[in-house]
């Protein structure tokens, strides 16, 4: 990463234009040191000193508490990013912006922007606010701190990026979120709906004050844990700011069922048959720790009330790895599934709160796009089509397209093409 770091207290766009934009940036780093953030203008930190002659990612990711205040969506501060994680073909921008947790408290939240190195159209960029799939709980997983192939999760997100790329070059501005907790101070709200709605909206707001090129309208569209999001967004975005456009939802695998694959796994383990389950549970075994950790930022989650000893005593092992490392034969990827749940557990309490979160029984009017690779076994189709089937009795604007050889990941680039036609169908391109 390269660059100089920005504070913002208000809606304040930086200059884009190349021919004055190191101009103007330079004029507002040096306004910005005589003027205080109570001014709603800009404001210079102890992380933009630290920035100026390299980048400090505890400065950046963390703001003082005095910088908190301010409405949701808006950024506290920024900077512009050569390199990974940025975009190929984008002027790319590291941001760190307000959101509001689960408790109704602001707090900082990373991402990054995109937007397409060249003339925007009229009304400016359409946007897309991407919703990562699964990389963990612990801040070194946020997919913004990826800037070389040590990054754990490094597989998936510069799959990911390839995919930001294609979409940039189409024409679209690009806006991730880390999601609230996840490379920023405080806990990650794993599978929490609203808590990444949140995210990934006040993201799109982010993007619009860093960048007045992009257009007020918008579409989310989210793989895995990111699908799960994209559908609450399109159910709960509109009302949380309802100063952008929401045109519709993309979801990609997206997450559903998890109480139902919680509470049979449990059964199973109660009877004697969690060996004979396994192979239909979507590997989810090393997806329960960060489960858990999700649930227990609403709830009070007593794991060694239904996990066994053995299974409780790796629960922290979340706190430190990513999901790679979590699927790894060592950890939790090599715990037999008849040693995770104790025979006598209550899982009733962490089932409440994933069936809370499950994206099958929202109602939305906007349009959603379900994509899933049927050969999907961290996601299985089957979940897939039981939530676009429960959407659609409801009378809900749902398309469903699947594809059949395409796995987890490989759903992205399969459907590649029929996520961008629809896209483009919704902004009348």
């Amino acid at each position: 990463m390269s660059g100089t770091e920005i504070d913002f207290a208000a809606r304040a766009p930086i200059a884009r234009r190349r021919g004055w934009r190191t101009l103007a940036m330079a004029v507002v780093v040096a306004a910005a040191s005589v003027l205080n953030i109570s001014t709603g203008i800009l404001n210079t930190s102890t992380a933009a000193a630290h920035a100026v002659n390299g980048f400090d990612p505890a400065a950046f990711y963390s703001a003082p508490d005095d910088q908190l205040a301010g409405p949701h969506g808006s950024v506290i501060h920024m900077r512009p990013v050569d390199g990974e994680p940025g975009i190929p073909g984008a002027r790319n921008y590291l941001v760190l912006y307000r959101s509001v947790d689960m408790r109704g408290s602001t707090v900082a939240v990373s991402g990054l922007v995109s937007v397409p190195d060249s003339t925007p159209p009229p009304g400016g960029w359409p946007l897309i606010s991407w919703a990562h799939g699964t990389t963990g709980v612990a801040d070194h997983c946020a997919p913004t701190r990826d800037t070389s192939a040590d990054y754990p999760a490094h597989d998936y997100t510069a799959l990911v990026r390839q995919v930001h790329a294609r979409w940039v070059r189409a024409g679209y501005a690009v806006a991730q979120t880390d999601y609230q907790g996840l490379g920023t101070p405080g806990p990650h709200g794993y599978l929490i709906g609203t808590a990444e709605q949140r995210a990934v909206t006040d993201m799109a707001l982010a993007a619009r004050q860093i960048d007045a090129e992009i257009g007020p309208r918008w579409v989310a569209v989210g793989h895995s844990q990111g699908g799960q999001a994209a559908v609450f967004a399109n159910a709960q975005a509109s009302a949380w700011a309802p100063e952008l456009r929401l045109l519709g939802a993309v979801a990609l695998a997206p997450a559903s069922h998890q109480a139902v694959g919680v509470q049979a796994s449990q059964l199973a383990s109660t009877v004697g048959a969690a060996q004979t389950l396994g192979p239909l549970t979507g590997g989810a075994t090393s997806f329960l720790p960060l489960m858990i950790r999700g649930a227990q930022t609403v709830a009070d989650i007593d794991p060694g009330s239904f996990l066994t000893e053995r299974a409780n005593s790796m629960l922290p092992l979340a706190d430190t790895g990513c999901i790679g490392q979590l699927r790894d034969k060592d950890e939790w990827g090599g715990l037999p599934a008849d040693e995770v749940f104790s025979r006598t557990g209550d899982v009733s309490a962490l089932a409440r709160v994933l069936a809370e979160n499950d994206p099958s029984a929202l109602t939305f009017k906007q349009p959603l796009l379900v994509l899933q690779g049927r050969t999907d076994t961290t996601v299985p189709a089957l979940a897939t089509e039981l939530m676009v089937a429960q959407q659609r009795a409801a009378g809900l604007p749902v398309e469903y397209r699947g594809y059949a050889d395409a796995d987890h990941r490989g759903v992205l680039e399969a459907s590649y093409a029929d996520a961008l036609g629809w896209v483009d169908a919704r902004f009348g391109r």
